[in-house]
């Protein structure tokens, strides 16, 4: 049966006391007039002034907002998002959330917005709210903004702001249909916290299905790794033995490595649905001094990725075939490469994704491995090829589509600066103007250090040698004398390192 609708409850939500400096003091024990009490006023009043500057900030973001509903404007939310995100420092994605909460604070929430101007509410307050209200309709949020703004914000502890809002927040779950667990099958990529070169792969579903495509998982692992004891036992060959490891070991690959082989090496099923082969080769690049084992320097996944050096390694000796991409020694910049016609190379295309790994546009994150155009900065003149902008890595750089439209419709114009930065004004008329520097292999310049301090220190040694050899060193020491501790420097730490330096330049 439907369930009869109702008003949200409306506690009444009051402090015990006033909180004011004198209360704080008195709470917490503190001698009026010391240091302490000094520092506690001054804590209460900018806590007040970041409420009051946080109104600021959303009053000033609300006017951004766009209708989401409507997809004739499209690119004006792009547009603005844009402007937004270079102005505030943060990506895209970041700079629509906050325009929409903005929006939502300022128009569809004016009451607690108030309480916020007045310095009230604490910013992390606010935003929980903001929050807690995202999937709410219009109306259900009136209703929030009203109960909310009639609590006594400015003197009740944050536990019992929070708990209060956890109870209104859960009567409108009650009150909503609570979506179908198969309209929430998901499988997402989420990448690790920590550059340890690892990532995740998200599975969400009915539990059945979850429960069933576990426990496949587990009786396979289980199987194989029965099969493998027996060989191993017997003397037999090793069943999914895939690096070779059991047989090297002498021992069988553990159930969550068979899982996850299991899970990676499973032919996808898509019901004779053929599968485009992927349109780029998936580009892995390692510093020099990584490979030869003298740096450890993480190497990059698809120009985004950190990756460990050892595997970076492993991966580079599992190759037949290596790319060179050179970069500058004094910013790390990659190099051009030529080209002369309307259609980028393959070799061009692959440099570009090189220089471009995520969206050229400013503050955009999507990356350009799929999803994205290889764009002509200055337009090619397709008439007379002379007059357009030529089809060289200087004039090119990749975009993902929502970008691409965007400059199609002369709504962001980018211009490509001598030293290799883009000038991008956003919006027209325009709303902003920034500058991007070229993005480069940032371990070039250190790299490039480390291999001069090598050879320089290498001939260092060789030119001793060689003045040993040819008896300049007794010279010296017979015409000079012997070394005096008291004015002569101790002896050079690197001498007992003579034998390694002796092998030649590590390049």
């Amino acid at each position: 049966m439907p369930r009869t609708a109702t008003a949200p409850p409306r506690p009444r939500v009051r402090a015990r006391t006033r909180l004011t400096e004198d209360s704080l003091l008195r709470r917490g024990h503190v001698e009026p007039a010391s240091s302490d009490a000094r520092t506690i006023a001054r804590l209460l009043e900018e806590e007040r002034e970041d409420s009051r500057r946080h109104a600021r900030r959303l009053a000033d973001l609300a006017p951004f907002w766009i209708d989401h509903e409507d997809p004739d404007l499209d690119d004006d939310r792009e547009e603005r998002s844009l402007a937004v995100a270079i102005a505030t420092r943060t990506t895209t994605a970041i700079a629509s959330y906050r325009i929409a909460d903005a929006h939502t604070a300022v128009t569809e929430m004016p009451a607690t917005f108030a309480r916020l101007t007045a310095g009230d509410m604490p910013v992390e307050w606010h935003t929980r709210m903001l929050k807690a209200v995202r999937d709410l309709t219009v109306v259900q949020r009136a209703q929030v903004d009203e109960i909310v703004a009639s609590w006594d914000l400015a003197s009740v502890p944050a536990d019992r702001f929070r708990d209060e809002l956890r109870q209104l927040r859960s009567w409108f779950e009650r009150e909503m249909s609570a979506p179908r667990p198969e309209s929430l099958r998901d499988v997402s990529l989420e990448n690790s916290l920590h550059d340890d070169g690892t990532a995740c792969l998200r599975i969400t579903g009915p539990i059945p299905e979850i429960l069933d495509l576990a426990r496949r998982l587990d009786r396979s692992a289980k199987t194989v790794q029965a099969r493998q004891r027996r060989a191993l036992e017997q003397g037999e060959p090793i069943p999914f033995d895939l690096d070779g490891d059991v047989a090297r070991d002498g021992k069988t690959m553990s159930q969550a490595a068979l899982r996850y082989a299991t899970l990676l090496r499973t032919e996808l099923d898509t019901g004779g649905v053929e599968i485009p082969a992927p349109r780029h080769r998936v580009n892995v690049v390692v510093p020099v001094l990584t490979l030869m084992g003298l740096s450890d320097t993480p190497a990059l996944y698809d120009g985004i990725h950190p990756l460990p050096a050892q595997m970076a390694r492993d991966l580079a000796a599992a190759e037949p075939v290596w790319h060179r991409v050179l970069a500058d020694p004094a910013d790390g910049g990659f190099l051009p490469l030529p080209a002369e016609r309307y259609r980028p190379s393959a070799e061009q295309v692959e440099h570009l994704r090189l220089l471009h790994p995520r969206c050229a546009a400013p503050c955009c994150t999507h990356t350009t491995t799929d999803d994205a155009e290889n764009d002509h900065i200055e337009e090619f003149d397709h008439a007379d090829p002379a007059r357009g902008g030529p089809t060289s890595l200087h004039n090119l750089h990749r975009l993902d589509w929502r970008h691409h439209d965007l400059k199609t419709a002369g709504r962001i114009d980018p211009v490509r600066e001598p030293d290799g930065a883009t000038t991008w004004t956003v919006g027209s008329p325009a709303l902003i103007t920034t500058r991007v520097a070229p993005r480069g292999d940032l371990a070039a310049p250190h790299h490039a250090k480390a291999l001069m301090e090598s050879w320089e220190e290498f001939c260092w040694h060789r030119d001793l040698d060689q003045m040993q050899a040819i008896g300049e060193i007794d010279r010296i020491l017979q015409e000079w004398g012997p070394a005096d501790p008291l004015h002569d420097p101790p002896p050079d730490p690197d001498e007992e390192n003579r034998a390694y330096w002796e092998q030649g330049p590590p390049f």
